[in-house]
């Protein structure tokens, strides 16, 4: 039965019939209740039994009638009757039947009466609009694939897949083309007839290498396009660009790679962590699958703690960043592991002259459950007994370990557990001497120094609905380090006996994230980021009778910050606003030193100590952090940028060395210590080639910074429990411009780039004896003018490529001495003010050739690496150290390597 209708009129002449038909109506009605009491009891008792396949609606429809006593009413422009479904119940009630036979379709239903009425579904709010959603992987391995671009053809219009794989896209009701492309993988086109809601997960094939008599396309080379970002100064890498770039001892190395990037620096060969646009190394916000790394490298900074076989993606914001992200002042570089393929098992890994590596990953349920853990070890000790006697029983080496489970629930919900631990481990072991007269010249010593990172991320996807997502993460970070000595004959210094140092700072973060695909122009994001801080500064344990074990305070600390993002683009035009307001709190317990204001802190004007319970705010801090980014697309292929950051920073790294050190101390902001201010604006221009062969991009920027920590002349940090006494407050500036040219394709790919930069700082102490230069702004230790990088990579023939590195840089700011006194007897030198002079420029190339032969088994993949770095042994300083020798001062320079250092590595994959 199709649409049924009953239509009644009556018109009443006079009064009586109108109470007799008032009394029908009030019969009609009782009847009637009654009549829908039975339905209702009726409906319960209705079951049904059919098992159908591939029949027609209106066909199944009918069966349902003949075994109740319900019609169906619809509409024919609503329900297409002659579509085919299957049912299969066996002594079903109607309503279970209903659930089977309309599961995932558009058709809804509702019982009116005796009567089933069909209806298709239709979003209120759609206005005509409708959202096709879903994720994008890669078809080989189920990786999601994030920054994928889904385009609808012919349209100027699209979106793309955020860090999870997720996209959503909210078109008017129509017949579209859709497109889905990711850098080095195949399109894939697919047309949608949009009349309803979609859900649609895409597989995207990896894309092989085609060559024709002119040119060579290289998929593996992404396309450093900044035209389509909003944002600017963001830098994306992929493990397998890392891999072309030649590195020390052929170890594919993130931090090299984040150095050939504009605006990227060290202060020197070897030195731990980077500099970005005139900041300090702890202004770098370093994530690992959303945990902090506190420490980025071994071996004192010589190579990375992230191991490239598990990494998956990489994204350093300068200029423009998110509201998401803080706590940092100067960038954010985002690192996210791979996810496991969830297909089939793979491996990856290399052998070289001094470190091992491999990675496993495969599915443990397939497309539902899957793993990956990778693991990387040194083994400089190995060598250590072809060296001789003296350090034949030491050891010296660092390994890490990733690790990660995926498991898709369903289609709505994932799960992933992910972990990183790493460690560097010196053991060094120092046997007795002997003077010629048999007596002992010195004592036979162990010393064990580690420091290691420790992390952990929970993370929950679900999606609500086709255009809410959601992230929930709960994550824990660690780092540490010790240093045992063990002299066996004890003693005081120079023999001292046992003792143990160590030190701390751990994280506990809490943070959901939401995102809200409104429709094609507009997404709004928001969360909050919740962390707890715990630090351990130093804690010193001793065996020997005489010497006072030494146990600083622990330090806590409490960040919230809540935040909200506004993207949109108005035609030529696109905006991403974010607002981010962060509190911080210093907790106790702690006891706090008071010093007389009228003198500088030393511990000698402490007049008092205030002692706060556990939880007790010992100081609180908070403020807005607001974030906007602007981007006028001039042309298809061409765009002006602007962008302004402010960002808070609760937590410092105190070290007045130049290059920091592996036992420098984290302190979090309180009495003494503001947090650090950071206000950002700048402006570019981006160009892409129309067939997109090359990418430029041209960019400036200013950044002043308030309540910079700084240190006296003469700072003694070394195990002082009253830092502040060492430290003052400073502020500064730093302004540049970065300059970038990118070939993706040919034989010859690459990149080009220079950035001229200049950063001050000065003190501000109220007491003028203790300002560093008279008060007067000096450059910082991190202040260098010129910076040129090249990086290229020539395609020699089916089996060769040929790698290369070059990169010039002025040389950073000194301290030097300028001459010498003598004061009752006693000689000291005398210095310049704070970074005066400069050591020299330095640069470098690095060359590389990569063979990859064919191979017969088409599952098993190698290649050689054959390269030498520092190819013309150039000696670049990294510090600078003087003495007077007979009576004239003398100036010397270290440099750390100062030799070509070859190297030789063997890769594979299965």
């Amino acid at each position: 039965m199709k649409i049924k209708h009953f239509i009644g009129l009556f018109y009443a002449k006079s009064s009586g019939k109108k109470r007799a038909l008032l009394m029908k109506l009030s019969l009609s009605i009782y009847l009637l209740g009654c009549l829908q009491l039975m339905a209702i009891n009726t409906f319960s008792q209705d079951k049904i039994s059919l098992e159908l396949s591939n029949v027609q609606l209106h066909s199944i429809l009918e069966k349902i009638e003949e075994q109740t006593t319900y019609s169906f009413v619809y509409n024919n422009d609503e329900i297409d009757e002659n579509e085919t479904y299957n049912i299969n119940v066996d002594n079903e009630y109607l309503s279970e039947a209903l659930k089977q036979l309309f599961r995932d379709t558009s058709i809804q239903y509702s019982i009116r009466k005796k009567h089933v009425i069909l209806s298709g579904k239709k979003d209120p709010t759609s206005n005509g609009n409708f959202t096709i959603s879903g994720g994008v992987r890669e078809a080989d391995t189920g990786e999601t694939l994030l920054g994928a671009t889904i385009l609808v053809v012919g349209q100027n219009k699209g979106t793309v897949s955020n860090e999870y794989g997720f996209y959503s896209l909210t078109l008017p009701e129509g017949q579209y083309k859709i497109q889905f492309s990711y850098i080095g993988y195949e399109n894939y086109e697919v047309n949608v007839d949009l009349t309803e809601d979609k859900k649609m997960n895409v597989d995207l094939k990896i894309a092989s290498n085609a060559l024709d008599e002119v040119v060579i396309t290289s998929p593996e080379i992404p396309s450093k396009s900044q035209v389509a970002t909003i944002h600017s100064g963001v830098s994306t890498l992929k493990a397998r660009e890392i891999k072309k770039i030649p590195a020390l001892l052929g170890e594919a190395d993130v931090t090299r790679a984040i150095l050939t990037q504009p605006g990227v620096s060290t202060v020197g060969e070897g030195a731990t962590g980077f500099n970005v646009r005139g900041g300090n190394i702890d202004q770098n916000l370093i994530l690992l699958d959303e945990a902090p790394v506190y420490s980025s490298s071994h071996v004192w900074g010589l190579f990375s703690v992230f191991n490239t076989d598990a990494i998956k993606d990489i994204k350093l914001y300068k200029g423009g960043i998110p509201s998401r992200y803080g706590g940092r002042a100067s960038s954010v570089l985002a690192i996210r592991q791979k996810e496991g393929s969830n297909k089939k098992f793979k491996g990856e890994g290399g052998l070289g002259l001094l470190f091992s590596r491999l990675t496993l990953e495969g599915p443990i349920k397939k497309e539902k459950l899957s793993f990956l853990v990778s693991g990387r070890r040194s083994y400089f000790d190995l060598f250590f007994p072809l060296m001789g006697d003296d350090i034949k029983n030491s050891k010296v080496y660092f390994y890490d370990l990733n690790t990660k489970i995926s498991w898709d629930i369903n289609e709505n919900n994932k799960l992933f557990a992910s972990g990183y631990f790493g460690a560097d481990v010196m053991k060094l072991k120092f046997d007795e001497e002997k003077n010629e007269d048999g007596t002992v010249e010195e004592q036979s010593q162990d010393i064990d120094f580690q420091w290691k990172n420790a992390t952990a991320t929970l993370r929950w996807n679900h999606i609500f609905s086709n255009k809410l997502f959601m992230n929930v993460s709960g994550i824990y970070s660690r780092y540490d380090y010790s240093l045992d000595s063990d002299n066996e004959a004890g003693g005081g210094a120079g023999s001292t006996g046992a003792f143990k140092w160590t030190s701390s700072v751990e994280n506990w973060i809490f943070k959901p994230d939401f995102t809200f695909f409104q429709n094609v122009d507009t997404q709004i994001r928001f969360g909050v980021n919740g962390t707890l801080y715990q630090f351990t500064p130093a804690k010193v344990e001793v065996d020997e009778d005489g010497l006072n074990e030494i146990s600083f305070q622990k330090e806590k600390g409490l960040e919230i910050a809540p935040y909200a993002e506004y993207e949109r683009k108005w035609g030529v035009f696109s905006l991403n606003a974010g607002i981010r307001y962060s509190w911080f709190g210093n907790l106790g317990p702690y006891d706090v030193a008071s010093y007389d204001p009228d003198f500088p802190k030393s511990a000698t004007t402490i007049t008092g100590v205030t002692t706060y319970k556990k939880g007790e705010i010992i100081e609180d801090f908070s403020g807005w952090e607001p974030r906007l980014s602007l981007k006028w697309d001039i042309k298809d292929n061409a765009a002006v940028k602007v962008g302004y950051n402010r960002m808070f920073q609760y937590v410092h790294l105190i070290s007045n060395t130049s290059a920091a050190l592996p036992f420098d101390i984290w302190k979090p902001s309180g009495p003494f210590i503001k947090p650090l201010e950071v206000n950002q604006v700048s402006a570019g221009y981006a160009y892409d080639t129309r067939d997109r062969v090359y990418n430029f991009s041209v960019e400036g920027y200013y950044k002043d910074f308030n309540n910079i920590v700084e240190y006296k002349n003469g700072a003694d940090l070394f195990l002082n429990e009253n830092l502040e006494t060492q430290l003052l407050t400073g502020e500064g500036y730093s302004f540049g411009t970065e300059f970038g040219v990118y070939k993706n394709r040919g034989k010859l790919t690459g990149n080009l780039n220079y950035t001229y930069s200049e950063t001050r700082r000065k003190t501000k102490s109220e007491f003028a004896s203790e300002n560093i230069n008279d008060g007067k702004f000096y450059p910082s230790n991190y202040d260098k003018p010129h910076m040129l990088n090249m990086t290229a990579n020539y395609k020699l023939g089916e089996k060769w490529t040929l790698g290369t590195f070059f990169t010039y840089q002025t040389g950073r700011p000194t301290t030097r001495p300028t001459g010498r006194l003598v004061h009752n007897g006693t000689p000291y030198l005398t210095y310049s003010s704070r970074n005066a002079f400069r050591i020299s420029d330095t640069h470098r190339l690095d060359i590389s050739f990569t063979y990859a032969p064919k191979h017969t088994d088409k599952r098993w993949k190698s290649s050689w690496s054959f390269g030498v770095y520092n190819v013309y042994a150039n000696k670049n300083a990294f510090s600078e150290y003087s003495t007077f020798k007979n009576n004239n001062l003398k100036t010397f320079r270290f440099s750390l390597i100062g030799a070509p250092i070859p190297f030789v590595t063997y890769n594979f994959k299965f």
